[in-house]
């Protein structure tokens, strides 16, 4: 029977891990590869959450991944059902096919064959494991060696399919139909096995190959040619979904790095280079004109290998001024803001609830557990987090007592923001983030519970310090040179609601007023979105740039409020 009307079974699993010992399946998908769905595209999926056993619990990283949630999970099928299911289905693909036992095609059985051979084990209706596997990835692995990446997504891609965001089982079974259809054509092509004989006996014979030069799908002609201008790139697959879209200073630079031989590059950009195939710029008259277009396209498109930028849960929030209230728009109560992490700001909250308290060892555990910040996975005792906050009241009694708390804690936050740009400046380098980098601590003590207090004190006040930064840039007039080898270009671009009004090349250095300067704080906090926000934040990223290389650059937000380098390099040190 020829490979391409051999009848398979797709089948795809998800876990709480790696090892079948040590995890458990959640979901279980399969699909026959004569089923389609009516379009004719795509076959007809099933697919099964299944119960965990009693006490166990999702881990948070899992549902992040998959959105699959405990109380769904508590409501799935039990595994022996399932497989059950499975196995009937098997058994009418063995009549088709008239074999002794049912094809089986996994993208990287090595992964999924242990959890479904265990699930035969305990709940299989005859002793021997019904099926032929074969696995997609160990074919990719012999007819793309030079290919980056091949995981399934990469393969999917690079065949002209899209992946949902989450790991589902009915995605990765789509995808899977999707890699070995095309898989088929090109091992009859190329080395014309066409049944399923040859192909297992050519996976016995045909070694892998360890390619020593990496090959992109997408040609040298397609990435040739570009401008050595700034503007906008996009990553593009052959169905012309859009990857990935980055800026530049420099698009002919800035692509050809990332086929440059010896070029290291993060896993998640590797498997997309595996799928793109396609090309598309916008030049731009400036890298900070093209620093605000990826940003807003970026929010548009949400292209899949995108990590800053993105929507993804993002929101932007304004609070009231003790930090409890949220709403999504400013109100009479809530007045501080936009700020987007939510949960650095209303921790400020929990910090001063505490600090308030005459005993800290009193203290209900949730809130000194919430006033670190440290996964509950990885939390020391209530009364080690309830000396380490003891050991912050000292430290800071000081300013704690000047005022209110809330007040104290912004003081605080601005003096350890402060310690962090000396111990740059000292190390010449990155000093230790105040983001939790790593909370595997070998033991807690007061000290170390302090630090994280510390941490989470001084992002939540960098929030609300960023948050009045935005709402005045958003109605500024902003000159700055930009330097291409030895050419010098000056540029105005003039911010009106948050968006760019205009922006034009200038001969001398003359900012007009802005246009709405008169507009009221509240007002302007009106107009933010994420978007907003976001666009807002990179022209900060931009005008740091211009300080730190020492570039002319000029910020107006009034008739009479007037920013030079000197001005701006002071006030980016708190924002």
């Amino acid at each position: 029977m020829p490979l391409e009307k051999l009848v398979v079974l797709f089948m795809d699993c998800q876990t709480t891990g790696p090892k079948p010992e040590q995890a458990d399946i959640i979901e279980i998908g399969w699909a026959r590869s004569d089923d389609y769905c009516e379009d004719g595209e795509m076959v007809r999926a099933d697919t099964r959450l299944v119960r965990l056993p009693s006490g166990r619990m999702l881990p948070p990283r899992v549902q992040k991944i998959t959105g699959i949630t405990d109380d769904e999970l508590s409501v799935g099928f039990d595994p022996g059902e399932v497989w059950l299911q499975i196995q009937s289905t098997a058994e009418i693909i063995k009549g088709l096919n008239g074999m002794e036992k049912c094809p089986l095609v996994i993208h990287f059985a090595k992964f999924e064959l242990p959890f479904l051979q265990g699930l035969h084990v305990n709940h299989g209706l005859c002793r021997d494991f019904p099926f032929l596997t074969l696995c997609t990835h160990e074919i990719a692995r012999r007819l793309f060696p030079s290919l980056p990446r091949r995981s399934i997504r990469a393969m999917a891609g690079y065949f002209g399919y899209s992946l949902p965001r989450f790991r589902r089982c009915r995605g990765h079974i789509e995808a899977t139909a999707w890699i070995w259809r095309a898989m088929v054509k090109v091992l009859g092509e190329r080395y014309g096995v066409d049944t399923l004989s040859r192909l297992l006996q050519w996976l016995q014979d045909f070694g892998i190959i360890t390619s020593a030069q990496t090959v992109y799908p997408m040609s040298a002609s397609t990435r040739s040619n570009l401008p050595d201008e700034p503007g906008v790139y996009r990553m593009l697959r052959s169905n012309g979904d859009v990857l990935y879209v980055g800026k530049a200073s420099s698009l002919r630079q800035r692509v050809s790095s990332y086929f440059r031989k010896g070029s290291r590059h993060p896993e998640h950009i590797l498997e997309m280079l595996s799928q793109a195939r396609k090309l598309d710029v916008t030049v731009a008259r400036s890298a900070l004109q093209a620093a605000i277009l990826e940003s807003d396209e970026i929010k548009r498109s949400s292209p899949p290998y995108n990590r800053a930028l993105c929507r993804n849960d993002r929101k932007v929030w304004f609070c009231s001024s003790d930090f409890l209230e949220f709403e999504a728009v400013p109100t009479r109560s809530c007045r501080i803001g936009p700020v987007v992490c939510r949960e650095c700001v209303s921790r400020l909250a929990t910090i001063s609830q505490l600090v308030r308290m005459e005993d800290a060892y009193s203290a209900d555990d949730e809130l000194l557990n919430t006033s670190t910040g440290i996964p509950d996975e990885y939390l020391p005792e209530g009364r080690i987090i309830a000396s380490g906050l003891a050991l912050f009241c000292r430290r800071y009694r000081r300013i704690l007592e000047k005022g209110s708390a809330e007040h104290g804690l912004i003081e605080i936050g601005k003096q350890l923001w402060l310690q962090r740009q000396r111990e740059k400046e000292m190390a010449n380098g990155e000093p230790e983030d105040f983001q939790l980098e790593s909370v595997r601590v070998p033991a807690w003590t007061a000290e170390s519970v302090c630090h994280h207090i510390e941490s989470n004190l001084a992002r939540g006040a960098y929030e609300v310090r960023r948050a009045r930064w935005f709402v005045l840039l958003c109605e500024s007039s902003l000159c700055w040179e930009e330097r291409r080898g030895e050419l010098s270009q000056k540029f105005l671009a003039v911010f009106d609601s948050g968006q760019v009004l205009y922006l034009r090349e200038m001969d001398a250095v003359d900012i007009p007023v802005p246009p709405r300067y008169g507009k009221k704080y509240r007002e302007r906090q009106s107009n933010f979105d994420l978007m907003t926000f976001d666009r807002m934040r990179v022209v900060t990223t931009e005008i740091r740039k211009a300080v730190a290389e020492e570039r002319m650059i000029r910020l107006r937000f009034n008739r009479h409020h007037f920013l030079d380098e000197k001005s701006l390099s002071g006030i980016l040190k708190w924002i």
